[in-house]
C-alpha cells in the first residue's frame, strides 16, 4: 500500500472541511429559504368600505376578495380576511384604515372622495400594500389603485338600448358625474346611438338629490323616485347604475308599461326578473388575483391596476340573459347575435370602445339643450334687471338735473 504524501492530505483535508463548510452555509440558506416560504403560506387582508357590502360596487371587490382567499386556501396558503363596511364618516374611515394596515399584508378600500385620507395613511404604513378604488394615480411606493372599467360592456348593453326602445327615449339613473361613472353612461348612450341613430337620452342623478348627509353611492329610495320621474317622462329602457331604478321599473311593468332595465356591477336579475334584461358585470377576482401573487412574490409596487377589470382579462363582461335569452321579449335572435358580433370584436381588439369622461351633459346635444333650458330665464331675468336699474340711474340723474334748474329759477 503506497504510502500518502502528508502534506497532500493535510490539503485533502483542508478542501473536505471547505467543502462541509460550504454544504452547511447551503443547508443553512434553504433552511432560511423554507421558513421564508412559510412565512409567505399566510396572507392577511383586510377591507375598508364606504358603502354596505350589499351595495353592488363594494360588494363586487368583497366577493371577489372572497372567492380568490379560497382558491389561495385550496393551493395552502391561508387567507385571514376581514372587513368593516359603512364607514363614510371622514374620521371613522380613517380609524378603520388605520386600525386595518396595524395587522394587514393588503388593505383594499374604495378611496372615492376621501383620497386624501387615504394616501396619508398608505403613507404612514410603507409596508403595508394599498390596493384601493380610485379614480386618480397610484402613489409610490405602496398605494395601488383599480376601477370598474365596465365601458367596454356598458357599451354592448347600449347596443341592446338602442334596439329594444320604442319611445327612442333611454334613461339613466346615475350616481354623480365624476369619471368612473361618466365613461359607462357616455359607453352606454354611445352603443345605443350606434344601434339607432335616432335615441335621445336622459340623465339623472342621486348628488343633489338625497337627503343631507347621505351616500350618493347607495340610495335606493331616490334611485327609484329619479327612475319614476324618468319613466313618466317616456324613457322605456332604463340603464340602473344605482339601485333602486330597477323598483320603478317593477312597478311600471306590473301596471302594464313596459319598461327595460340594465343593472350594474353584478347581475341583478334577481331583484327584479321581469325586467331585468341584463346587467354590466364587474369581476374583480382578476384583479384580487394579482394583488395577492405580487405581494406573496415580495413584487407589489404602486401600479394602475385598471386594465384588469377590462373585458379582455375577463374583468368586465354582459350578465346572462336569462330567460330573455331564449329569446324572449324584448330580444330577439338578431339583437344577441348582434351583441355576440361586437363582443367579439371588442375581445379581439377590432374595435375600440371610446373612453369619454366628461360629463354626459358635455358630450351629446339632447342633454346639452337640456341643461341650458333652465339657464334662459336666469339670463333674461339678469338682462332686464340690469336695464331696470340703467333706467333708474338715469331717472335719478334726471330728477337731480330738475331739481337744481328750478333751484336756480327761484334764485
Amino acid at each position: 500500500m503506497p504510502l500518502v504524501n502528508r502534506s497532500f492530505a493535510v490539503r485533502e483535508v483542508g478542501l473536505l472541511a471547505i467543502l462541509l463548510s460550504f454544504c452547511i452555509i447551503l443547508a443553512g440558506l434553504s433552511l432560511v429559504s423554507v421558513e421564508g416560504q412559510e412565512v409567505h403560506k399566510k396572507l392577511i387582508v383586510r377591507a375598508v368600505f364606504q358603502t354596505p357590502v350589499s351595495e353592488p360596487w363594494d360588494g363586487a371587490i368583497h366577493q371577489a376578495i372572497l372567492s380568490v382567499a379560497e382558491e389561495y386556501r385550496m393551493k395552502g396558503i391561508e387567507v385571514d380576511y376581514q372587513f368593516v363596511d359603512r364607514k363614510q364618516d371622514p374620521k371613522e374611515f380613517e380609524l378603520a384604515l388605520r386600525d386595518a394596515a396595524k395587522v394587514a399584508d393588503i388593505v383594499f378600500l374604495d378611496a372615492f372622495l376621501k383620497e386624501d385620507i387615504a394616501r396619508r395613511v398608505a403613507k404612514d404604513f410603507p409596508n403595508v400594500a394599498f390596493a384601493a378604488g380610485s379614480e386618480y394615480s397610484p402613489t409610490p411606493p405602496n398605494f395601488a389603485v383599480f376601477d370598474n372599467w365596465l365601458h367596454q360592456p356598458a357599451f354592448l348593453a347600449g347596443i341592446i338600448a338602442g334596439k329594444i326602445t320604442k319611445t327612442n327615449m333611454i334613461g339613466i339613473v346615475a350616481a354623480m358625474p365624476i369619471n368612473e361613472v361618466n365613461r359607462i353612461v357616455n359607453a352606454f348612450i354611445h352603443g345605443a346611438k350606434v344601434a339607432n341613430p335616432g335615441v335621445e337620452a336622459k340623465v339623472v342623478y342621486l348628488l343633489g338629490n338625497i337627503p343631507p348627509g347621505e351616500s350618493p353611492w347607495y340610495h335606493p329610495a331616490t334611485a327609484k323616485r329619479l327612475a319614476k320621474t324618468l319613466i313618466d317622462s317616456g324613457v322605456d329602457v332604463i340603464f340602473a347604475e344605482r339601485v333602486g331604478a330597477e323598483e320603478a321599473a317593477r312597478e311600471a311593468y306590473a301596471e302594464g308599461e313596459e319598461v327595460w332595465v340594465v343593472g350594474n356591477m353584478a347581475d341583478q336579475y334577481e331583484r327584479a326578473p321581469e325586467v331585468t334584461v341584463t346587467s354590466l358585470v364587474w369581476d374583480m377576482r382578476p384583479t384580487v388575483r394579482v394583488v395577492f401573487e405580487r405581494v406573496l412574490s415580495g413584487s407589489f409596487t404602486a401600479d394602475n391596476l385598471g386594465t384588469y377589470s377590462w373585458m379582455s382579462f375577463n374583468g368586465s363582461y354582459l350578465a346572462p340573459f336569462h330567460h330573455f335569452g331564449e329569446p324572449n321579449p324584448p330580444l330577439n335572435r338578431e339583437i344577441l347575435a348582434l351583441v355576440d358580433e361586437w363582443e367579439e370584436k371588442i375581445r379581439s381588439g377590432m374595435t375600440w370602445v371610446p373612453i369619454i369622461e366628461l360629463p354626459p351633459e358635455q358630450v351629446w346635444p339632447e342633454l346639452q339643450q337640456a341643461g341650458a333650458a333652465p339657464q334662459q330665464p336666469i339670463q333674461i331675468f339678469e338682462i332686464v334687471a340690469y336695464v331696470l336699474a340703467v333706467v333708474a340711474v338715469i331717472e335719478a340723474l334726471i330728477i337731480v338735473m330738475i331739481a337744481r334748474r328750478v333751484r336756480r329759477i327761484k334764485k
